[in-house]
C-alpha cells in the first residue's frame, strides 16, 4: 500500500496539470464553444476531484461514498448555473454525449501514470475501480438532480398554464367572464378557489359568467368541482351564470346523470349579457 499512498500524493501534487489535459480533451469532443469562465471552472473542479481521489485513496468504498456525496453538494449550485448557460447554447445531450469517451480517456491517462509510478497490476486495477466508482456516483447524482430540476420546472410551467387558462375578463361594470379551458382538474379547481375568487371580490364583480366553451370534458368529478365553485360564489353574493355548454358536453352531462338544473345556464355569453 506504500506505492498506493505515493501515487495518491502524486495525484494531489499534479492535479492541476492532469486536470488541464482532461478538460482540453473533453472540450475537443464537444460540438459547442464554451465560455472561458466555464472552462476554467471545469479545470478547477477536475483538479479538486483528483485531489479528493488522492486524499481518500486509503478509505473503503463505503467511507469514500459518503464523503464524495458531500463533496458533490459543493458543486451542485454552480453546476446548475453552468447547465443553464449550456442550455442556452445547445441541448444538454450534446454535453453528455462524450461522457463515455472522456471517461475512457481519463482511465487511460491514470493507468499510464500509475504504471509509470511503479504500481503493480493489482494496484492499477484498484485505482481504476475507485475512479469508476466515484464517477458512477457523480453521474447518478447528476441525473437525480436533473430529475428534481425537471420536475420543478414542470410544476412551475403547469402553474403558469393554469393561471393563463383561468383568467378573469371584466366586460362591463360589475360583470366579468371566467373561461374554462382544457382539462378542469383538481389543480385548476384549487387555483380558481384560492386565487381567482379572491380577485373577484377585489374587482367588485357581482356577476360572473363561467364559460364552458373551451372545456375538454365534464364528468362527475368535474361537476363536483363546478358545484363547489358555484356554492362558494353564491355565499359571497356573486350572481353566477354558466355558458357555452356544447352539444357533446350536454350529451355527456345527461349520460352521466349530472343535474345542472339548479344552475343558471345560457347557450352563449351574449345571451347571458342580454338577460
Amino acid at each position: 500500500m506504500d506505492s498506493i499512498k505515493k501515487f495518491a500524493q502524486f495525484l494531489i501534487n499534479n492535479a492541476q496539470s492532469i486536470s488541464k489535459e482532461i478538460v482540453s480533451f473533453n472540450i475537443g469532443k464537444l460540438e459547442i464553444d464554451l465560455p472561458v469562465e466555464i472552462i476554467e471552472r471545469s479545470i478547477a473542479t477536475n483538479r479538486d476531484f483528483l485531489e479528493f481521489l488522492g486524499n481518500t485513496m486509503s478509505l473503503t468504498d463505503e467511507e469514500v461514498a459518503a464523503k464524495f456525496e458531500n463533496w458533490l453538494k459543493k458543486y451542485q449550485e454552480q453546476s446548475q448555473q453552468d447547465k443553464e448557460q449550456f442550455e442556452s447554447l445547445s441541448d444538454i445531450a450534446t454535453l453528455i454525449k462524450p461522457y463515455a469517451e472522456s471517461r475512457l480517456r481519463l482511465m487511460e491517462m491514470i493507468t499510464k501514470l500509475a504504471i509509470k509510478q511503479g504500481l503493480t497490476t493489482e494496484e492499477v486495477v484498484f485505482v481504476n475501480n475507485r475512479i469508476c466508482y466515484l464517477m458512477d456516483i457523480s453521474i447518478t447524482q447528476t441525473i437525480i438532480e436533473r430529475e428534481k430540476i425537471s420536475s420543478k420546472k414542470i410544476k412551475e410551467n403547469k402553474k403558469v398554464i393554469i393561471e393563463l387558462s383561468s383568467p378573469i375578463v371584466p366586460i362591463q361594470n360589475g360583470t366579468a367572464i371566467l373561461p374554462l379551458v382544457g382539462e378542469f382538474d383538481c389543480d385548476k379547481s384549487n387555483h380558481i378557489l384560492n386565487n381567482v375568487i379572491p380577485k373577484i371580490r377585489e374587482l367588485n364583480i357581482n356577476c360572473l359568467i363561467i364559460d364552458f366553451s373551451g372545456l375538454v370534458n365534464i364528468n362527475d368529478e368535474v361537476a363536483s368541482r363546478i358545484f363547489n365553485i358555484y356554492d362558494t360564489l353564491i355565499l359571497l353574493g356573486v350572481n353566477t351564470i354558466y355558458t357555452g355548454i356544447r352539444p357533446d358536453l350536454a350529451t355527456r352531462i345527461v349520460n352521466a346523470g349530472i343535474d345542472f338544473s339548479s344552475l343558471k345556464i345560457f347557450a352563449t355569453v351574449q345571451q347571458a349579457l342580454t338577460q
